[in-house]
């Protein structure tokens, strides 16, 4: 069967993000997608993959680095966050993890210092702006890596999720996800409405005062 899995979503465990696990699976099956990775920043919200609604919900962190930011998936152990900053590559693949090299081009005249070699690289992001050029260019730079492409919402509003995925042929979340980093998947994408800007901004102001 086809599974559809978005690679990079944001719980309310992350400061600047809204929505349970509950309401991420829920608008997941609204939009047709089967896994989702719950990377909230600097934070291990999952110790494994987890069913919520027929939605599997897989293990991954957003780590804050000198090129920028990496999510790790699936790490089979807990480290610390900020030991990560100068060797992201090399500390996820020590808790068997996969790194991904997230919205590497998401900022106007921001020049990415191509420094190191993840295990694939994020082409499409909903929050990435300008979204179409910061995208060809996380094309570019996939190709001339020779890395697998993913996409990721990373949606920070619990609707936002699925709005970037990548689709790929498999028996299992596991043999998708396992495809996906052999380089058989096929990311899609889109941005996300300004419209959810607005009401993340909002948000995020009720949330630091609540």
């Amino acid at each position: 069967m086809k599974y559809r899995i978005d690679f990079h979503v944001h719980s309310k465990n992350s400061k600047d993000a809204l929505g349970s696990l509950k309401e991420i699976s829920y608008f997941a099956r609204k939009r047709g997608i089967n896994a989702v990775a719950i990377a909230d920043h600097d934070v291990f919200s999952l110790k494994e993959v987890v069913e919520v609604n027929g939605v599997h919900l897989i293990p991954a962190i957003e780590l804050r680095t000198f090129v920028g930011h990496v999510v790790c998936l699936l790490p089979k152990k807990f480290f610390d966050p900020k030991s990560t900053y100068y060797n992201p590559i090399e500390i996820i693949h020590k808790v068997e993890g996969y790194a991904v090299w997230a919205h590497p081009f998401d900022r106007v005249f921001f020049k990415k210092i191509k420094t190191i070699t993840p295990d694939a690289i994020e082409v499409y992001n909903s929050a990435s702006f300008p979204f179409k050029s910061s995208s060809s260019k996380a094309f570019l730079l996939a190709k001339e890596l020779n890395v697998p492409m993913v996409a990721g919402s990373d949606a920070h509003l619990p609707e936002d999720v699925g709005l970037c995925y990548v689709e790929v042929e498999a028996s299992s979340v596991s043999d998708a996800i396992e495809k996906v980093f052999l380089g058989k998947g096929f990311p899609h994408g889109r941005s996300r409405p300004p419209s959810h800007m607005i009401k993340l901004v909002f948000g995020r102001i009720i949330k630091r005062l609540v």
